[in-house]
Order: structure tokens, then C-alpha cells, then sequence
């Protein structure tokens, strides 16, 4: 392609098709810009300003026309790329300002280093305007509020979570007036149904913005939800009953001596449940003066790998002995 392109060249200026008028114009102008580059200039340049580390307990009063004007002294080679592109300078409020009176002060000779910065070392700041921005605020209030899920599980057959299902985050700041922030405990999540779950849980839930919510600042509008899902079968086991609190005067014998307890797991853990896991205690106390022949069983230890566990019986019959 380039032996092609330099071989039309090359006939071009054999037939004296080249505009050699315009070659020469194109050569007086690169000289007259390369003379008018290499002198010093006086300009002033307008910054953008961007904002960072915004307090979120103060509500500032930023004005976005805000505009920081620097006079510099350089050679036009190094004013060049600012005739096209708009520069921008940031003002953190971490470090770059100074809080008196209900106002965040910003001063130029004070952040005189970070403007410096924006330029080379062949550009001479020699002006900034304006030398002070001031930004008014008021105080807000700051609270952590829990984050209630508003969710409907169903799951397949056989599978459910087996464990607490986790929101991250679990909580947010809203960050408003006292008043309204005052009446706010929680905050909820709008209603979503997952039907037919066989596997992990992994979903993103919008906040409900309610009115008072509308009216203030919060730290994230979104959530995650997270579960793990697994296979859970059904087992179950003998448990022997165990009297607490009989006086050592009394002597009873009752029935049944154990009962059954069925529990779910997940298939993973089956093999690790054992019937000593689980422990069912009557407490004589529930009884005493009274004429009552039974005793009401309760289930007092389930391990922590056992989803759920129910009781297959709810009365423990007795009768005193001599």
C-alpha cells in the first residue's frame, strides 16, 4: 500500500499535479505557529471543581458554577493542550477545607502545593481567583437502622436453607432530620417471591422508599440477599425422658421412658446426627399441688446441624408410688 501511495507521489510531482502553493502555505504556517509557541504568555485558566469526602452528617451548600481561576506565566507549548480540554481541580473536604462558623473554608494559599501540582515545572502560577470559596451547612442527624427482608421462600421438594439466610449489608445510615430519623427503626425491602428454590440463594433486593424515607439521605438503596440451599431428608430417633425437679421424697414411675423425635437435615450432616444430640426433659415443678396424672415433655437440646425437630408425643403419663 505505502509503494503504491509514494509511486502516485512521485507522479503527481513529475506532472506537476502537486499544488505546490499549498505546500508552501502549510510550511509558512507550522513556522508561524512554532515561532508564536515558543513565546512566554501570560493566560488565565479556568478549572472545573469536583468534589470528594463530602461529609454525609452535614448537609453542604455546593454551588456546581463554582470556578477556580489561576493566572500562569509559560511558554505557549505548555498552555496548548488547555485550549482543548476543560482541566478540573478537586477539592477533598478530608484535607482541603476548615470548618468555622457553620462553614467549610476553603483557602488557596493554603492548597497553593496542590494547585502547583496541576502544572509542570516550566508553568508559573502567579494568581487565584477567587483566594477563598466558602461552603455553608447545617447539621444533619446520623442513624444505623436493621434492614428487614420482605421475602417469600418456596422451596422445591426435599430442599430448604440450611442456614439463616444472610442481607448484606444488614443494615444502613439515613442521614436526614432529627424529627423524621427519630420515627424510623428499620427498614424494608420490597416484596419478592422466589418459588420452586433448589439451589443457592444469591439475589439483589431494592429498599421501599417509603415518604419519610424519600425525605432523607441513605447510604445504599439496594441489598443482597444470601442462602444456602441444600437436600434435606427426614430422620428420626428414641429419645428417653428425663424428670427434673422430683423432690426426693416422691417416687414415680411413668410412661413412655422415651419418645420419638423426628428431625430434618440436610443430607450432608444425616450421618453426623446422633440420638444423644437430643435431650427431653419434664420438669415435676409444672405439676406440683396439683391433680394432674401426666406431665408435659419438653425437647431441650437439638443440635445445632438439625434444621428441625418436633416431638411425636406430648404427654408423659405417671403415677405415684408407695
Amino acid at each position: 500500500m505505502f509503494n503504491k501511495l509514494k509511486l502516485q507521489l512521485s507522479r503527481s510531482i513529475k506532472s506537476r499535479k502537486l499544488n505546490v502553493f499549498g505546500l508552501f502555505f502549510l510550511l509558512s504556517f507550522c513556522f508561524w505557529a512554532l515561532t508564536k509557541l515558543s513565546k512566554s504568555y501570560t493566560e488565565t485558566i479556568v478549572f472545573e471543581i469536583t468534589y470528594k469526602n463530602v461529609p454525609e452528617q452535614h448537609h453542604v451548600d455546593i454551588d456546581s458554577s463554582k470556578k477556580i481561576k489561576v493566572g500562569v506565566k509559560a511558554y505557549g507549548f505548555n498552555l496548548l493542550k488547555y485550549s482543548f480540554f476543560k482541566p478540573t481541580f478537586q477539592i477533598d473536604f478530608k484535607s482541603d477545607v476548615s470548618p468555622k462558623n457553620k462553614t467549610y473554608i476553603w483557602n488557596s494559599k493554603q492548597n497553593l502545593a496542590k494547585i502547583n501540582a496541576k502544572f509542570k515545572n516550566s508553568v508559573d502560577v502567579i494568581s487565584i481567583q477567587p483566594d477563598t470559596l466558602r461552603f455553608p451547612y447545617q447539621s444533619l442527624a446520623v442513624k444505623k437502622v436493621p434492614v428487614r427482608t420482605n421475602l417469600s421462600i418456596g422451596y422445591a421438594t426435599g430442599y430448604d436453607m440450611s442456614s439463616k439466610i444472610k442481607v448484606v449489608p444488614d443494615s444502613v445510615r439515613i442521614i436526614g432530620s432529627k424529627k423524621i430519623i427519630a420515627k424510623i427503626e428499620e427498614v424494608t425491602t420490597k416484596r419478592m417471591e422466589l418459588k420452586n428454590i433448589n439451589s443457592d440463594i444469591d439475589k439483589s433486593l431494592q429498599i421501599e422508599m417509603t415518604e419519610p424515607l424519600k425525605q432523607l439521605k441513605i447510604s445504599t438503596r439496594n441489598v443482597t440477599i444470601k442462602g444456602h440451599v441444600e437436600k434435606f431428608t427426614e430422620g428420626t430417633f428414641n429419645v428417653p425422658v428425663t424428670i427434673i425437679n422430683l423432690p426426693a421424697d416422691i417416687n414415680i414411675n411413668y410412661f413412655p421412658k422415651t419418645i420419638p423425635v423426628a428431625y430434618n437435615v440436610s443430607l450432608n450432616n444425616y450421618k453426623l446426627v446422633k440420638a444423644s444430640d437430643f435431650r427431653i426433659e419434664c420438669n415435676f415443678k409444672d405439676i406440683a399441688n396439683t391433680e394432674k396424672s401426666f406431665l408435659i415433655p419438653k425437647l431441650v437440646k437439638v443440635p445445632k446441624t438439625v434444621k428441625s425437630a418436633r416431638l411425636k408425643q406430648h404427654k408423659v403419663e405417671f403415677i405415684l408410688m408407695q
